[in-house]
């Protein structure tokens, strides 16, 4: 079964889901599951986090009436950088991932399948405002840009709540027995 982070919704069931139908194709790439074998986020890998980024920014697309389908393929292309940016060994005056990968994604992007220009656009410039000079083009790119960082947040931040929340209710629940004799 595949879904977003927070989503009981299973996007890969083709019957029940206009999203699958719009990136269907994507799925089934090698080249798209090859994300696979990175993790972007915490414990999240590459995909999951594309996959996040996509199902999201098709249903904010979806529900101010922009482009869903642009929305819902550029999110699942955005990230294929394909390789581990946590290990990956920076060439002398390369720029951070965060600077570069983007582009890297594009052009990886365009070798393997076909990309509009506002899918392009999308991509390209998802990590605005870090690379302040990739100025949105589109709303659906700026829709993008505020799902990547939102995804990024659930992905990060929210496990780890849980891991220190854990202790704490454990501890909580034990004084709350405690007091109970």
């Amino acid at each position: 079964m595949l879904n977003a982070i927070g989503s009981k919704v299973d996007l890969s069931d083709g019957e029940a889901s206009d999203y699958h139908y719009l990136v269907a194709d994507l799925l089934e790439s090698k080249t798209v599951r090859q994300m696979m074998e990175y993790t972007h986020h915490g414990d999240t890998t590459c995909f999951q986090h594309c996959l996040n980024v996509s199902y999201y920014n098709y249903k904010v697309c979806r529900f101010f009436s922009l482009n869903e389908r642009a929305g819902a393929r550029a999110g699942l292309l955005h990230d294929l950088f394909l390789y581990d940016w946590h290990t990956y060994r920076r060439s002398k005056g390369e720029r951070l991932h965060g600077f570069t990968h983007a582009k890297t994604a594009l052009k990886n992007v365009r070798e393997n399948f076909y990309v509009s220009d506002l899918e392009s656009d999308m991509i390209e410039k998802h990590m605005f405002p870090l690379n302040i000079t990739a100025l949105p083009k589109y709303r659906e790119t700026l829709v993008i840009v505020l799902v990547d960082k939102y995804c990024g947040l659930l992905e990060t931040v929210i496990p780890r709540l849980k891991k220190l929340s854990s202790p704490f209710m454990k501890l909580m629940a034990k004084r709350s027995r405690t007091a109970a004799k």
